[in-house]
C-alpha cells in the first residue's frame, strides 16, 4: 500500500482547496485552487503553517503543489502557471472614493473580501489516470513528491531512469523544500535522445557557467566513457577551466550543493588547451589570450587540401573553379606537391608557361587561363585570411584527436580568428571527430561538442551552408555515433529551428521580452515568460524531454575559474 503522506509536506499544512466553477472548470490538463488563510484549522485539525494569522502561503509562479483528493486515494501534482487576486470591489473608482477620494495613506475600516486563485498545469497523479481534479486539499509536496512529480524517482525514491541520473541543479519550492533535479543521461548524451541548448541574455543568464556545471556533473556521474571538446569563441571565457573557482570557496550554499549532489569541488585540472599558431611569433607562439601552457596547431597541405573548396565564397566557387581544383588535387594526392608553397609555385608555373608560349595559350589542361588566374589569386589569399591555420612550408601540427579518451577535456581557443577562420576550425573538428567515431577510432562512448554563439555557425533561415547542414545532421542522427552538441546563444530563435528542436534538454536563462514572442516559447504561460525576464544569475528554466512540465532550478558556481577573473586570482 502506497503511503500518500510521504509525497506531502504534512507539517506545513493545507495551503488551499481546489475549486471547479461554471466558467473556469478543472480539466485533465489544469486545475484551480484558492489559497487559504494561514493560522486557520484545517479539516485534519492540523495548524496551517507557522505564520501570523491571515497570511497566505508564500507561493509563486514555478512552484509545485499537490492536490490530495477528498474522495479517492489520489494525489495530483501541478506546476503553478498563473495567480490572480479577486476582491468584492466593484470598480477602481469605488476603491478610490472609499479612501477619502484618493488618500492612499488611509486604511479602510471595512474588511474587503479578497481571494487569490492559483492555476496549475497538471504534471502527473499517483493513480496514473487522466482525469480532472475533484474536490481536494492542496499541500506543498515533499522532496519525494517533487521528484516523483517530474518522473525522476518512483514512489520509493529510486531512480526510474534507464541511464545514470545526472544532477543539473536544485529546485526550491515555496515552503523552503529543496529537491535535487536530475536528467537521464540516456536522453542527454544518447542513445534515446541527446543534445543540450542554453539561451539567455549575455552576461545575465550565466550560460557558460551552467554548461560547465552540467559537464562536471556529467563527467562525475555518467556510467559511460565521455570526452569533452570546448570551443572558446569569446575573450577568455574557457581559457582557465583548469584553475579552481575562488568564488566557489567563499559561497557556502554552492559548497553544500556540490556535497548534496556528490560532485567534487574541483576544476578540470587535466584539460588541454589548443590555439592556432602565431606566424609573427614562431615557432611556439599561439593566437591565444591564455598565458599558461597552450599547444598550437596549424595545418600543412596534406591536412588542409580537402577543406580548401570550403574556403571559397559560394559566389566564387563554380564548375570551372572545380575543374581547375580537380587537377591541382590530383597532383597533391599523387604526392607531387607536398607543401602549400609548392602548390602555389606549381600553379604559377602553369600560368607562366601558357603566357610564354607563342602564341600564348588561353587554355591549360582544358580550363581557361582566366580561371587559373582566379584560382591562384584565392590560393595566395588564404594564408592571410586564415592567419595561423595554414602552414605554407614544412610539416603542420594537428589537434591530437586520437588521444581523446574517457574524461578528456580539450579547449580549442579560436576567439582571435575572424568568422571564416572560426568556421573552418569548428567545421574541421566536427568532421574529424565524427569520422573517427564512425570508424571506431576513439575509445569513448560519446564526445560532447560545446560551443557558444551557436547562431554564428548555424543561423536560422533557409540558407544552408556545409557547416550548418553538418550541425543539423549531428542533432538529428549524431546520438547514434556518440557525437553530442551542447550549444549556447543569446536568442534561441536565432539558431536553426531543426537544431534547437532536436535537443532533448533546454536551459533558459534571463530572456528579453521581444525574444519571448518567438515560437520557441509558445508553450509557456505569460506568467512563466514574465518570470524569465526577471531571473537572476544562477537560475534557469529547464525543459527536459522526460519532464511533464518545465522546472525552475538554481545551480551553484561552476568548479572552474571564469576567464576574466584569472588576473585577479593570481
Amino acid at each position: 500500500m502506497m503511503n500518500l503522506d510521504a509525497f506531502l509536506n504534512i507539517s506545513y499544512g493545507v495551503i488551499g482547496r481546489t475549486a471547479s466553477t461554471k466558467h473556469e472548470p478543472n480539466t485533465s490538463s489544469q486545475f484551480h485552487f484558492w489559497l487559504a488563510k494561514l493560522g486557520a484549522s484545517g479539516s485534519t485539525g492540523t495548524q496551517v503553517g507557522d505564520r501570523s494569522k491571515g497570511e497566505i502561503a508564500p507561493i509563486e509562479i514555478g512552484n509545485i503543489v499537490a492536490a490530495r483528493s477528498d474522495q479517492d486515494d489520489d494525489i495530483t501534482f501541478g506546476l503553478v502557471t498563473e495567480m490572480r487576486a479577486y476582491s468584492d470591489i466593484d470598480s477602481f473608482i469605488a476603491d478610490y472614493l472609499s479612501h477619502n477620494f484618493g488618500d492612499a495613506t488611509i486604511e479602510v475600516p471595512t474588511d474587503i473580501s479578497e481571494v487569490v486563485v492559483v492555476t496549475c498545469s497538471v504534471m502527473r497523479n499517483v493513480s496514473l489516470k487522466t482525469k480532472p481534479v475533484g474536490r481536494s486539499r492542496v499541500y506543498f509536496p515533499s522532496q519525494l513528491g517533487i521528484q516523483y512529480a517530474y518522473g525522476i524517482v518512483d514512489e520509493s525514491g529510486e531512480s526510474v531512469f534507464s541511464g545514470a541520473p545526472i544532477p543539473i541543479g536544485i529546485f526550491e519550492n515555496g515552503d523552503g523544500t529543496i529537491a535535487p533535479v536530475s536528467v537521464d543521461e540516456d536522453f542527454l548524451i544518447g542513445p534515446e535522445g541527446a543534445h543540450l541548448n542554453v539561451s539567455g541574455i549575455s552576461g545575465l543568464a550565466a550560460k557558460t557557467s551552467a554548461i560547465e556545471f552540467v559537464i562536471k556533473s556529467l563527467l562525475t556521474h555518467s556510467r559511460k566513457r565521455v570526452a569533452v571538446v570546448m570551443f572558446n569563441v569569446k575573450s577568455k571565457d574557457l581559457l582557465y577551466i583548469d584553475q579552481p573557482n575562488t568564488k566557489l570557496g567563499e559561497d557556502e550554499w554552492s559548497k553544500k550543493v556540490y556535497e548534496e549532489l556528490s560532485i567534487p569541488v574541483e576544476a578540470f585540472a587535466d584539460a588541454r588547451f589548443f590555439a592556432p599558431a602565431d606566424p609573427s611569433n614562431r615557432p611556439h607562439g599561439s593566437q591565444s589570450l591564455r598565458v599558461l601552457e597552450t599547444e598550437i596547431f596549424e595545418w600543412d597541405l596534406s591536412m588542409i587540401y580537402r577543406d580548401i573548396p570550403s574556403l571559397f565564397n559560394s559566389m566564387d566557387w563554380d564548375d570551372r573553379m572545380e575543374g581547375v581544383w580537380f587537377i591541382i588535387r590530383e597532383e597533391i594526392e599523387n604526392e607531387r606537391l607536398l607543401t602549400y608553397n609548392q602548390m602555389l609555385s606549381w600553379v604559377s608555373r602553369q600560368i607562366n608557361q601558357a603566357n610564354d608560349a607563342r602564341p600564348p595559350r588561353q587554355w591549360i589542361r582544358g580550363n581557361h587561363i582566366a580561371t587559373w588566374n582566379k584560382m591562384r589569386s584565392h590560393l595566395q589569399r588564404f594564408p592571410r585570411s586564415y592567419r595561423g591555420l595554414i602552414a605554407t612550408a614544412g610539416e603542420g601540427r594537428d589537434i591530437p584527436w586520437q588521444e581523446l579518451s574517457s574524461g578528456s577535456v580539450y579547449v580549442i581557443d579560436m576567439q582571435m580568428l575572424n568568422d571564416r577562420g572560426q568556421r573552418l576550425v569548428f567545421g574541421r573538428a566536427v568532421s574529424t571527430i565524427s569520422q573517427k567515431l564512425e570508424n571506431g577510432e576513439l575509445d569513448v562512448d560519446a564526445v560532447i561538442i560545446f560551443v557558444d554563439e551557436l547562431n554564428k555557425f548555424a543561423p536560422s533561415g533557409n540558407v544552408r551552408t556545409p557547416l550548418k547542414s553538418r550541425l543539423i545532421d549531428i542533432t538529428a542522427r549524431g546520438r547514434s555515433l556518440g557525437l553530442i552538441l551542447f550549444g549556447a546563444e543569446q536568442f534561441a530563435s536565432s539558431v536553426d529551428k531543426e537544431i534547437v528542436e532536436n535537443s532533448s534538454t533546454y536551459l533558459f536563462g534571463r530572456t528579453e521580452t521581444n525574444e519571448l514572442r518567438a515560437p520557441n516559447y509558445a508553450a509557456f504561460s505569460d506568467e512563466i515568460k514574465a518570470k524569465l525576464t526577471m531571473l537572476s544569475q544562477g537560475r534557469l528554466l529547464v525543459k527536459f524531454a522526460k519532464f511533464p512540465q518545465p522546472i525552475f532550478v538554481r545551480f551553484p558556481y561552476p568548479p572552474c575559474l571564469p576567464g576574466d577573473m584569472f588576473n585577479a586570482a593570481t
